[in-house]
């Protein structure tokens, strides 16, 4: 008789084990260990590769019910990697009641399902992953987010207010053997992108122009000057270490915390663009020489090219790709006159078409309806004035949910932008606006500067004009002959004629709205960037202010764009307008106060006082002609 209450007491158990449903739970980082305990901790280099190196600047955002995002990370030499963690920090929330979940994938398959509550709420995917699943020096990461509001399939899953946001400081650790790291290329492969630069006591024009070609395009290098800061736990930051002519031109400096790349030899400028190059692997193996063949002007630039995003995504309302087009990226002659963007959209038996859009920098140029069963092209033109220093390309899908009719589930089908959409290039003209010295100074450009104190300075303004394969020369004071260049100086370049000129007198900057813009003690506080032209050649010509540079220092690079004429302070530029095309600024100068200069300044109270005068003659001539009628004269 007792073995009975037993049976029915395990029965019980087990009824009510299968009714609970199940949650996955994300493992934490104290639960399971990594397969590191055959390399000592000390032979490891823990390298953190957060999502902010992969381009996801803000983080990636879901909306909705539904999402998918693949990532790939770059882990060289797979069998030397001794342990993988994914660590992402997320935020979730939704308005309504819903059952919604996330998936995490790792070379297409699933490692992790968890659910997802619906208050508000904030946590952390941490779990190892395993080393084998890195494939040609990547590791592919799948994440899927999906859920559903309701069985009834007439709701709109927008209603919901549900969304899945990950973090930007989420990152993938690995841990590498450090002994593995012993060649240029094997560092340069894996090295963060955040970097010092350390310079030498003696910074001479050869280090100074090798210190900005490592700095070209980064945000985030800092330029410094004797003892650096010390090394954290991980490796999130890389340091490059600038020697003298007696070191060798790339090495690897195998006696510090972390691994460092030593860059001397007679010329490190050239040094440190081989390091930028995509031929970095063959840096440690050999003499590379490169010969510039003759190219004629190139009709497209594709977005493969350029690295965009083109992967698949599944989508069941909306969803859009990015590509980034720096115009570091075009060839001297060359600029972007339009867009050719070609999708792939699944066919999901819906009457209303998908519709493709193409946006750039925020700017809707065009749409389209997708085409059934084939690529669809939008092809699109480029207003004058969109284009700046550094660009975004946005193109969109954006889909009618086929649930109205209470018939089907929401359901998501996949969508492809083609690497094969492209930029139109077309011929450039001479420089009219900052962003037109990316390509002009592809080919090479001087920076001639008083000293090495300017070079923070230089650094912030010039960064986003040059990339890493920019030949790059300093010069202390001596501006070339021949080719385009950077003049940092009080006064401009002889011969020319700048658009603002600095000589002590009180320049009125005139708005639109008749107000003083700028006054002189503005003048000498703010830096001055201007376009100029000496004899043909492409100038720019930097007066600095007071915030210029103290020193060689850190600071976030000023993106020089739009205009020809900038004023620059601590915090970026205050003031930045055109005066080729239509101007929102009036300059005057004492010594051009003419006829021509105050008909222009005053035409409009010319025109009114015009209209006035002719108004009151013809009144005038009315009078006298109606008592010239008047019976009696």
């Amino acid at each position: 008789m007792t073995e009975r209450p037993l049976f029915l007491a395990v029965l019980f158990a087990a009824c009510m084990t299968l009714a609970t449903p199940a949650q996955a739970r994300v493992p934490q980082a104290s639960e399971v260990q990594d397969d590191v305990s055959q390399v000592p901790e000390s032979n490891l280099v823990k390298r953190r590769i957060p999502l902010t190196e992969l381009g996801f600047e803000r983080g990636i955002e879901m909306e909705g019910l539904s999402g998918f995002r693949e990532l790939f990370f770059p882990v060289p030499r797979a069998d030397s990697v001794q342990g993988l963690r994914l660590i992402l920090p997320y935020r979730s929330d939704a308005a309504f009641e819903s059952r919604r979940s996330i998936q995490v994938e790792v070379d297409g398959s699933p490692v992790l399902t968890t659910a997802l509550p619906n208050s508000t709420h904030a946590g952390t995917i941490d779990i190892p992953i395993d080393a084998s699943s890195i494939r040609e020096d990547y590791l592919r990461i799948g994440l899927r987010y999906s859920g559903a509001i309701t069985e009834d399939r007439c709701v709109d899953e927008r209603v919901s207010g549900a969304y899945l946001s990950f973090e930007p400081e989420g990152a993938l650790v690995a841990s590498i053997e450090r002994d593995s790291l012993d060649s240029v290329g094997d560092v340069a492969a894996i090295m963060p992108k955040t970097m010092d630069i350390v310079l030498p006591e003696n910074i001479s024009e050869a280090h100074a122009a090798a210190a900005l070609t490592l700095a070209a395009g980064y945000d985030l290098a800092r330029i410094t000057a004797g003892q650096p800061e010390a090394y954290e736990d991980e490796w999130t930051r890389s340091r490059m270490l600038i020697a003298g002519t007696d070191a060798s031109a790339l090495a690897v400096d195998k006696e510090s915390e972390q691994p460092e790349i030593r860059i001397g030899g007679d010329d490190p400028a050239a040094a440190a663009r081989l390091l930028r190059s995509q031929w970095n692997l063959l840096a440690s193996k050999g003499t590379v020489r490169s010969a510039k063949a003759e190219k004629s002007r190139r009709e497209r630039l594709t977005f493969a090219d350029l690295g965009g995003d083109t992967s698949v995504q599944r989508i069941s309302n909306r969803g859009s790709w990015t590509v980034p087009l720096p115009l570091t990226a075009l060839e001297p002659g060359e600029t972007p006159s339009g867009l050719a963007v070609d999708v792939a959209v699944a066919d999901d038996g819906s009457v209303t078409s998908p519709v493709v859009s193409v946006l750039m920098n925020g700017v809707l140029l065009g749409s389209a309806k997708a085409v059934r069963g084939e690529r669809t092209r939008v092809s699109v033109d480029l207003p004058e004035g969109l284009i700046a220093a550094s660009n975004s390309i946005e193109v969109a899908v954006t889909r009618q949910v086929r649930a109205g009719d209470c018939a089907y589930a929401p359901q998501a089908y996949e969508a492809q932008l083609l690497p094969s959409s492209h930029v139109k290039l077309g011929a450039a003209g001479r420089p009219v606006d900052f962003s037109d010295l990316a390509p002009a100074f592809a080919d090479g450009v001087t920076v001639v500067m008083p000293g090495p104190d300017a070079l923070g300075g230089v650094r912030r303004l010039v960064s986003t004009l040059v990339d890493g394969q920019t030949p790059i020369r300093v010069s202390y004071g001596d501006i070339p002959e021949d080719g385009p260049y950077v003049l940092v100086s009080d006064s401009p370049p002889p011969g020319t004629d700048p658009s603002v000129r600095i000589e002590g007198e009180t320049v009125p900057f005139i708005g639109i709205d008749g107000r003083n813009l700028i006054d002189s003690e503005a003048m000498s506080i703010f830096t001055i960037a201007q376009l100029v032209s000496d004899g043909g050649r492409t100038a720019l010509w930097i007066r600095p202010g007071v915030d210029f540079a103290s020193g060689v220092s850190a600071g976030k690079p000023v993106s020089l764009g739009r205009g020809d004429v900038a004023f620059i302070d601590g915090n970026g530029i205050e003031l930045a307008f055109s005066t080729e095309r239509d101007r929102l600024v009036d300059i005057s100068y004492p010594d051009e106060t003419s006829f021509l200069e105050l008909l222009k300044r005053y035409w409009l109270w010319l025109v009114v006082i015009g209209w006035l005068l002719a108004s009151a003659g013809f009144v005038y001539l009315l009078r006298s002609v109606y008592k010239s009628r008047k019976p009696g004269g």
